[in-house]
């Protein structure tokens, strides 16, 4: 009898209780972002690109098709790291000030910049700003689209339906642009997923577990999960082992 009535419960804050289920849900919830993430750090958009034939002897070399990997997150977590990073000086700034001098403008500032405020959507819509925008700075660093188009001609290659050298480069560009957005678009999810689901789930109204659900740690995770993994197979491969990804 004892046995029938068992029931299991999670505690809130304060008096709460939550069943199996919402356990589950939220277990279930946070598996889908892990691997929303997984899908979009090994996201690529393949390009086909082919490569020219040539005859030497008997023999006709070239012509095979190819691909040209884009990565969808090109900046990866670097521009959630600096837009959240530069905004934490305005909250301590005004923080400080409102310590000095608690007034309602000094209040509404604070509240502006802090993502536990009153104006936690303002926050929001400022850290999403500066993610896109760092996307794209990052994006145009790291991703040179004529030094790539200048290779592909060097090696005989070039990408059906467009010249090689500068209609290439400005086709690439044009592809990275659109993909960048998509990345963005993303991160921008994961970075103010721990926001809402601590405002909408009482159950994980505590920071520490909300931020299981997103942000740089889980980016950050899946990243050094992965480098780890493709490490570990470039040395069995080396060794000429099977590889894990094999």
């Amino acid at each position: 009898q004892a046995a029938d009535q068992f029931t299991f419960e999670l505690g809130g804050n304060g008096q709460d209780k939550y069943g199996i289920e919402v356990v589950i849900l939220m277990i279930g919830f946070f598996i889908l972002v892990v691997l929303g993430v997984v899908l979009m750090t090994l996201g690529q958009r393949r390009i086909p690109t082919l490569s020219a034939k040539h005859v030497r002897g008997n023999r006709v070399y070239g012509g095979t098709k190819e691909f040209l990997p884009l990565k969808v997150n090109q900046s990866g977590v670097m521009s959630i790291i600096f837009a959240s990073s530069l905004l934490l000086f305005p909250a301590m700034i005004f923080s400080g000030l409102y310590e000095l001098f608690p007034n309602a403008v000094m209040g509404t500032l604070k509240d502006v910049f802090s993502p536990q405020g009153h104006a936690g959507l303002i926050y929001n819509l400022i850290l999403v700003a500066m993610i896109f925008f760092f996307c794209y700075f990052w994006t145009a660093i790291s991703f040179n689209p004529k030094e790539i188009a200048e290779n592909l001609k060097n090696m005989g290659s070039f990408i059906p339906g467009h010249r090689p050298g500068t209609p290439t480069a400005h086709y690439l560009e044009k592809v990275m642009v659109r993909i960048t957005f998509v990345g963005a678009f993303f991160l921008s999810i994961v970075a103010i997923l721990p926001t809402f689901v601590q405002a909408n789930f009482p159950m994980a109204s505590n920071a520490n577990l909300s931020a299981f659900y997103g942000g740089t740690s889980l980016l950050i995770a899946v990243s050094v999960a992965f480098d780890l993994v493709q490490k570990i197979d470039s040395y069995l491969v080396m060794r000429n082992y099977k590889g894990l990804l094999q």
